[in-house]
């Protein structure tokens, strides 16, 4: 018979058979369903065989075979000849000869291989399948590598030989007896007994993959995390960090998931001798350590909450056992609302500060700053309301203490002309009262300062004008666009009483020249009248290539203002030009350069140039900075600083990168430098990197490290036990 004749539930039906005999047979729970060329039934013996490309399924398992017989009676199953078991769970059953029983979840097999879920092989000279959930195995072999296409007898790259291996498909672990690792066919390793998760398993507690190597500041080291699976909403991860330079430290971690948010913290501990500022031991002990937390929780819909906190114990920890290099640690509890077009949130902040130089007394405490801000609907002429209200509290051990109220209210319109130019009207006022203590203004003597109450009222409109030209060019659009913005407002705004404490950071750019304000924050305003003024183009391609240019400048109407310090670009009546280049002509190149030119001469007051270019398998990626000490007053000097990054695909396997960031400044030099070689494929990966760093701070040192990580894909992802 030709293939496509179907014996729909015979056995179960007996329709061929007496009835005394579907009677006689053991149970089914489950209906066969069969397909093969040819088929043939034996009413007596109850036997069906079946030959010619058969399928035979029942339930969720499928036999494919050249040839199957099935007992009807005795409900058992026989395949020859290219024998295949599709399990429920996936995975497939190859075998030269199958015996199957109990709804083919029983049986023995002969030269038994078995392809897992995710590709991964074992191979066994015969095995026994027990209960359709575990399969025992003799003279077994699992491993996930491919192998050579040139040379299929060729051993993989690595491989497990034991002599008995369990699958269990309810625990869903694989354990080996009398095991040894082989890595190209040679015996590395041996342990009497092992075990690991199948495919299967996402999550489980166990050993992760150690990192090993070498530092100049702990010598050498060892990190060997152990994962902890507490239920399907928490885990933890332990991990010893042993050295030989100092004692051993240990390192934890904590996740865990609410119905209405999550929580994650980690840290660590050690105990180890003091160092003094030249980094030699002391006889002393002392414990350090740092403790980081995040948490995020919803409220409701509208509300959530949630915080950071960070914590060491000491300035220089973080960065000697290579958790952080942050030089400032921030705590902020915090909790926000979302509803329309109304946006609030009130936060804390706590800032430990690690630098050498800086008293921690003077470090501001922020409790709370809270801010509100709306949106309105659009009127009938597309204008809308905006409504930000903001509340402060900043204090100090030793310093300034500043206590702020403010409250702004705007409108803002958009036009288009019957000529295709583009106007917005803007107008908004702000009102602000302060109540400071210990202030420093620029009208006393120096160590001579001033408390109480002190506030302004600052009005200030603008009116904004562009007029886009596009012009149509084969396979690309060319667009041309003037833009100028004339900006009212009271001179000055900005009293001594006033602490400048969340404006500190000013930096005129192309991203704020048509600012209304160009400080940052509220502690300062941006007075006077202005004409601001610009051009806009750009070439795009309908491939996506595109190329797009700004440069700006703006004019002060008032010569003698002194809102801005020297330095910044604004404080004579016509600023400095600011602009910037992209130019992405194609996926191989990306290049973007922002800059600042003196209005006298043109010279770079700051330049900033970054570029990726290359293929996805020769990456290079570059950022060059430079800025001129009176950019930002004496604080800082001239900067200047260059940073190079490159990925190159060596093979399918092998890749190499490196970095390097280097001050380009007299008696600067190289910053940090690191390399490294990364082989992967889908079963192992070594990873192998080396770094420098040339940063110097008390007990830190420069530091050269060397780490090695090598992971065998499918042992230690989620975890393997070795007894």
């Amino acid at each position: 018979m030709r293939r496509g004749i179907f014996i729909a539930a015979l056995i179960l039906a007996g329709l061929w058979g007496p009835p005394a005999i579907a009677q006689e047979r053991p149970s089914s729970s489950e209906p066969v369903l069969l397909s093969a060329d040819e088929v043939s039934y034996n009413e007596d013996l109850g036997i069906v065989v079946a030959s010619g490309s058969v399928e035979i399924a029942q339930g969720d398992r499928v036999v494919l075979a050249d040839r199957v017989t099935y007992n009807e009676r005795e409900n058992t199953v026989s395949a020859n000849g290219h024998v295949s078991l599709l399990e429920p769970g996936g995975e497939v059953v190859f075998a030269e000869y199958m015996e199957l029983a109990d709804d083919m979840k029983n049986g023995v097999v002969r030269d038994l291989r078995i392809l897992l879920t995710d590709n991964s092989r074992i191979a066994a000279a015969g095995g026994r399948l027990q209960g359709g959930v575990r399969t025992e195995m003799r003279k077994a072999v699992f491993s996930p590598c491919e192998l050579c296409e040139d040379d299929p007898e060729a051993a993989p790259l690595w491989q497990i030989k034991a002599v008995k291996v369990v699958h269990d498909q309810r625990t869903h672990d694989i354990e080996y007896t009398d095991a040894w690792m082989e890595m190209y066919g040679v015996p590395v390793f041996y342990t009497p007994y092992f075990s690991h998760p199948d495919p299967t398993v996402k999550r489980r507690s166990g050993l992760l993959t150690p990192d090993f190597g070498n530092d100049s500041q702990l010598g050498m080291l060892l990190r060997t995390p152990y994962f902890f699976t507490m239920g399907p909403d928490k885990d933890a991860t332990i991990t010893p960090i042993f050295t030989t330079k100092e004692r051993v430290a240990l390192a934890a971690e904590y996740r865990q998931r609410f119905t209405s948010g999550e929580f994650e913290t980690d840290g660590s501990f050690t105990r180890v001798k003091r160092r003094g500022s030249d980094g030699e031991q002391l006889d002393e002990d002392i414990n350090r350590g740092h403790l980081f937390s995040k948490g995020r929780f919803d409220i409701d819909r509208t509300y959530r909450w949630g915080f950071d906190t960070a914590y060491t114990t000491d300035d220089t920890y973080l960065r000697r056992y290579g958790f952080s290099s942050e030089d400032v640690l921030t705590n902020n509890p915090f909790v926000e609302g979302f509803r329309g077009r109304n946006y609030m949130r009130a936060d804390g902040y706590y800032f430990l500060d690690l630098r050498e130089d800086q008293d921690q007394d003077e470090v501001p405490i922020i409790l709370p700053v809270a801010n509100y801000n709306h949106v309105g609907q659009p009127d009938s002429i597309g204008g809308r309301w905006e409504v930000d209200a903001n509340v402060l509290n900043l204090n100090r051990i030793e310093g300034t203490d500043s206590r702020r109220l403010s409250l702004s209210l705007g409108w803002a319109a958009p036009y288009t002309s019957s000529w295709g130019d583009v106007w917005e009207l803007s107008a908004s006022v702000q009102s602000d009262a302060y109540w400071v203590d210990d202030v420093q203004t620029p009208s006393r003597p120096t160590g001579s300062t001033e408390s109480g109450l002190t506030g302004r009222f600052f009005p200030q409109a603008m009116l904004k004008w562009r007029y886009p030209f596009v012009r149509n060019g084969g396979a690309t659009r060319q667009i041309i666009e003037p833009v100028a913005a004339l900006v009212v407002g009271p001179n000055g705004g900005n009293p001594g009483k006033i602490p400048n404490e969340d404006s500190r950071g000013f930096e005129f750019d192309d991203a704020n020249l048509f600012s209304a304000n160009r400080f940052s924050g509220l502690d300062r305003v941006d007075g006077g009248q202005r004409l601001v003024y610009g051009l806009n183009g750009g070439v795009y391609g309908d491939g996506g290539g595109q190329s797009t240019f700004f440069i700006g400048q703006s004019y002060r109407f008032r010569q003698d203002d002194d809102t801005f310090e020297d330095g910044s670009g604004l404080r004579d009546q016509l600023s400095d030009y600011v602009g910037r280049v992209r130019a992405s002509p194609g996926d191989y190149l990306d290049l973007v350069y922002r800059f600042r030119l003196a209005r006298t001469d043109l010279g770079p007051t700051r330049n900033e140039v970054g570029m990726a270019a290359g293929p996805e398998w020769l990456r290079i990626q570059t950022s060059y900075l430079f800025f001129r000490q009176t950019e930002i007053g004496s604080e800082f000097g001239t900067r200047e600083e260059l940073f190079v990054s490159g990925r190159v695909q060596l093979t399918d396997y092998w890749s190499f990168r490196a970095t390097h960031r280097r001050d380009l400044t007299p008696g600067g030099g190289a910053l940090r430098t690191s390399a490294g070689v990364l082989y992967e494929d889908e079963c192992f990966t070594f990873d192998a990197n080396f770094s420098r760093s040339f940063f110097r701070d008390r007990d830190f040192e420069e530091t050269d490290t060397v780490l090695f990580r090598l992971v065998f894909k499918h042992l230690g992802e989620v975890g393997t036990a070795v007894r």
